[in-house]
């Protein structure tokens, strides 16, 4: 749904700051425990304050979303109870976040809210759309609600989020959440109980300890399909046949390693797992996901979070030149939340950066479609 006409042109513009720039009348006013929720360090994720005066009252608002990514997180929205009327001025400011999100590029504002709160009655009309509850698993999936304003109308299925309980098992919950989407139960039986145990379960089966390397976990979801007898297909993508992921490993350390991923090659042979190894280029990636296809992609975390890691996340739809990505993992010590990793808009350009990994670079894709 596009934006209203007062989004695209507020009345007046809203100051920017740092959290760290707050003025001392916004704290007092927002309280000890709201104004340090607001001041907390969320680096390097864009923290912004929003402040509109007017002659309604003031309004302040705070912001922030991974870098190179293509979306907005409204975190907090707070409007002076003594303006008349109390919602005009925090309706002017959340016009003008939203305007600004399109400015930028955004596929979609995105709004977390505590899971009891609903919400304000002034936003009702503007199309926000509630995303689908997550699994209770890691650091911040518990006691928050999201909602999210598409910019441009985009229709597609939700994954159902769980959060990796570890540094470690983003391979498995990756392939998990895929295999979910496609009709399995991996995570539980029933309402979620023992997730964290099959998050582990599962990652014991795929891992070369501590990472998944896309042979092993190729082999592990091959398992799991083959004994649930369905009809999910797979396909493993890796241009090169040199060990994975051990770049930081030397001496038996390596060693040993290497000697796992052999066993994962051999095992991948004995179950009819081809290797692809041409060179698979997004824009085939990106094609077979808008066709339907789940595309389980290993990935440089350098470009969102500043740091360069291995990774897994499951990508999911296109429209466009935007892929949404479903990423395990949660910053919560910096302010992150499930909010931000579910419906994850980001670039194809920025994608086409991100898988890869390695030095060489290498390209890791595991395909899954019903």
């Amino acid at each position: 749904m596009e934006p209203s006409t007062s989004a695209t042109q507020p009345a007046q513009a809203a100051e920017r700051l740092s959290p760290t720039d707050m003025p001392e009348t916004l704290r007092r006013a927002l309280g000890v425990e709201r104004a340090a929720h607001w001041q907390r360090d969320r680096e390097p994720y864009n923290p912004q304050v929003w402040v509109l005066r007017n002659e309604s009252g003031t309004a302040a608002a705070i912001t922030s979303g991974r870098p190179n990514t293509r979306y907005t997180k409204l975190i907090d929205l707070w409007a002076d109870p003594e303006a008349s009327p109390t919602d005009l001025t925090a309706r002017r400011l959340l016009d003008e976040v939203i305007a600004t999100s399109v400015a930028r590029g955004d596929a979609c504002l995105k709004w977390q809210l505590p899971s009891d709160a609903e919400l304000p009655a002034f936003a009702d009309d503007l199309g926000f759309i509630e995303l689908r509850e997550p699994i209770s698993s890691a650091d911040g999936t518990q006691g928050v609600r999201g909602f999210a304003l598409w910019h441009d109308n985009w229709p597609h299925d939700q994954l159902r989020y769980y959060g990796q309980t570890t540094m470690f098992t983003c391979g498995a919950v990756a392939a998990m959440t895929a295999l979910s989407h496609l009709g399995l139960e991996p995570f539980a039986d029933t309402e979620d109980e023992g997730a964290r145990e099959r998050e582990l379960a599962f990652w014991r089966a795929a891992t070369n300890f501590p990472a998944c390397e896309p042979l092993g976990l190729a082999v592990a979801v091959h398992d799991v399909i083959t004994q649930a007898a369905t009809g999910i297909t797979l396909e493993l993508h890796l241009d090169t046949t040199e060990p994975t992921l051990l770049e930081s490993y030397e001496g038996e350390e390596r060693v040993f390693r290497e000697q796992l991923q052999e066993q994962s090659r051999a095992e991948a042979a004995s179950r009819g797992i081809q290797q692809h190894t041409a060179p698979l280029s997004i824009e085939q990636i990106s094609a077979r996901v808008s066709a339907g296809e789940l595309a389980v992609l290993l990935i440089e975390e350098e470009p969102m979070h500043d740091a360069s890691t291995p990774h897994w996340v499951v990508a999911h739809a296109v429209k466009g030149d935007t892929v949404l990505l479903n990423d395990p993992w949660i910053t919560a010590e910096q302010g992150e939340t499930w909010v931000d990793s579910h419906d994850l808009p980001v670039s194809i350009a920025v994608l086409d950066h991100m898988v890869a990994f390695g030095d060489p670079t290498y390209r890791g894709v595991i395909f899954m479609a019903r």
